[in-house]
This record gives structure tokens, C-alpha cells and sequence, in this order.
């Protein structure tokens, strides 16, 4: 039985062995059925079948494969199969990945990228193939076409922000009360963050001392100012307030406390290669008396 026992195992042992040195190494065939799926946080998520051939009798297991996506040589994402999949023998299979596009890493690129309707990527990486006794590593290097607009213009839209991108600085006024009117010297101060230049095509402003009732002044932009990329810039602005409105809304708190609190509500409009984006205005200062 021992002997017998040996003699199976030896033959066995041969047996692999043959058909190990006869192993044909899988071949990627090519990405296809790209596709973005969504996006989370500052991520593009972009679905792709990865499909490879096996050219052997018999199945062998893929048991891992990452990849990196690069624009024009710039690394911008990455995916991982991170579970082992069965490769049938003889057949090519199709293996669904899911890759993360970093959208901040895609700034540089931006008035291109938002230029054009299908943008090209490069894949590369590897995967590793199992075969009974053998291992082998299947190259990838790969062209991928996508249209990265929408996404890019959802990261444009969350980054215009009041606060961030527009600020109001500095006052100064003749001091209340005067005859007629209050003039109100201001300073906003606009900042683009962005690696692409804008307009800012309108900018609107509303002064209230009480929300529930008409604005007391308003003040507009004259004509469109241009705002170059990752600068910032001061726009002076000077509102006239009418007296004669403010003393209709006079607070007894305003005489004790020697200051008047204005609410200031607007909008700004910006353009950014044909594309508009509304960004609200809420501001709160106070002038002293």
C-alpha cells in the first residue's frame, strides 16, 4: 500500500508538472462598458469590465489586479480587485472594477476638460494569475474615453461660496444721523480658488434692517468684472441709504447701544467658459451712530 501509495503521488507530481510547463499565460483583452456611476466626496466612481482570456484547459484563478488612471501623465485615480475571481478554461470573462477619480486632482486640466465632450485616460497596472504551480502577472495598459464635465462643474458649483469666494471687508460711513441720506463705503473682497479664470457677470446686494420689511438700499454691479485664476481682488462698493427709511424702522435699541445692525441679502452671478453659477449673499454688520 506504501509503495503503491508513492508511486500515485510521483505520478501526480509528473503529472502537474507537465501540465504546469505547459500553462499559457491569460491575456487582458481589453476595458469596455465604461461608464461614471456617481460620485462620493471629492470622487468620480467609474465602473468598467476588465476582460481577460484564458487560453488553458483547464480554470485558473485571478487573485488580484489594481490599475491607476493617469491624465496627460498626471496620477488622478485608482482601482483595486481585491477578491479572487475564477477564470473558466478556454473562455474570456468579463470582470466588473470600480476605479476613484480624485476631481481635485483634475484642477490643472479644468478649461480642457470642460472644453470637450470626451476626455482621454490612461490605465495602467497589473494582475496576478494563479495556474497550479505557476504564477504570472497580466500587464495592463489601456485607453479610456470620458466626459468629466458634470462632475467637474459640481466641484465648481461646491466651491463658489459666500464666505469663502466673496466677503464683505471693510465699512465706513458719514455718521448717523445726517439730513438726507447715509453713503455706506464698502469693500468686497472676491477670491477664486480655481486654476480657471471667471466673470462675475452680476453682483446684487439688498440692505435690510428688518427682514420682514423692504430693503432700505440696494447696490448693483455697473459691468462685469474678470477674475483671474487663484487671485484675489477688492471690488468698492458704496451704497446710499435713505435716513427718512431708516428713522421709519427706528429700534429704541439703536440709540442705547449707539450702532444700527443691517442684513444683507444678494446674489452673485458668475461665468466660467459659458457655464453660469448663482451664488447667494447673507451678510450681517453693523454701522456705528
Amino acid at each position: 500500500m506504501t509503495t503503491t501509495y508513492k508511486t500515485k503521488t510521483v505520478i501526480l507530481c509528473i503529472v502537474l508538472l507537465m501540465l504546469a510547463s505547459c500553462s499559457k499565460k491569460p491575456e487582458f483583452i481589453s476595458i469596455e462598458n465604461i461608464s461614471i456611476i456617481g460620485s462620493e466626496n471629492d470622487n468620480l466612481i467609474v465602473g468598467m469590465d476588465y476582460m481577460v482570456y484564458n487560453p488553458n484547459n483547464v480554470r485558473t484563478k485571478l487573485r488580484q489586479s489594481s490599475m491607476e488612471i493617469y491624465y496627460k501623465d498626471s496620477l488622478v485615480g485608482n482601482g483595486f480587485l481585491n477578491e479572487e475571481v475564477i477564470l473558466s478554461a478556454n473562455d474570456t470573462l468579463k470582470i466588473p472594477v470600480t476605479c476613484k477619480i480624485d476631481v481635485k486632482a483634475l484642477h490643472t486640466f479644468y478649461p480642457e476638460l470642460l472644453a470637450s465632450d470626451s476626455s482621454k485616460f490612461d490605465l495602467k497596472g497589473n494582475g496576478r494569475v494563479s495556474f497550479m504551480l505557476n504564477s504570472f502577472t497580466i500587464a495592463l495598459d489601456d485607453q479610456i474615453e470620458l466626459n468629466t464635465k458634470k462632475a467637474i462643474l459640481t466641484e465648481i458649483e461646491q466651491r463658489l461660496d459666500y464666505g469663502e469666494n466673496f466677503k464683505l471687508r471693510s465699512i465706513s460711513s458719514n455718521r448717523l444721523p445726517s439730513l438726507k441720506e447715509t453713503r455706506l463705503k464698502l469693500r468686497m473682497e472676491t477670491t477664486n480658488p480655481l486654476p480657471i479664470a471667471y466673470q462675475i457677470d452680476s453682483l446684487k446686494l439688498n440692505f435690510y434692517l428688518d427682514e420682514r420689511k423692504g430693503s432700505v438700499a440696494q447696490w448693483s454691479l455697473e459691468k462685469p468684472y474678470g477674475q483671474k485664476p487663484m487671485e484675489s481682488q477688492i471690488i468698492p462698493l458704496e451704497v446710499t441709504l435713505n435716513n427718512l427709511d431708516i428713522l421709519k424702522q427706528l429700534k429704541f435699541s439703536w440709540l442705547t447701544n449707539q450702532k444700527v445692525n443691517f442684513t444683507i441679502l444678494g446674489e452673485v452671478q458668475v461665468r466660467i467658459q459659458g457655464y453660469g453659477f448663482k451664488v447667494p449673499i447673507k451678510d450681517r454688520m453693523e454701522i456705528g451712530l
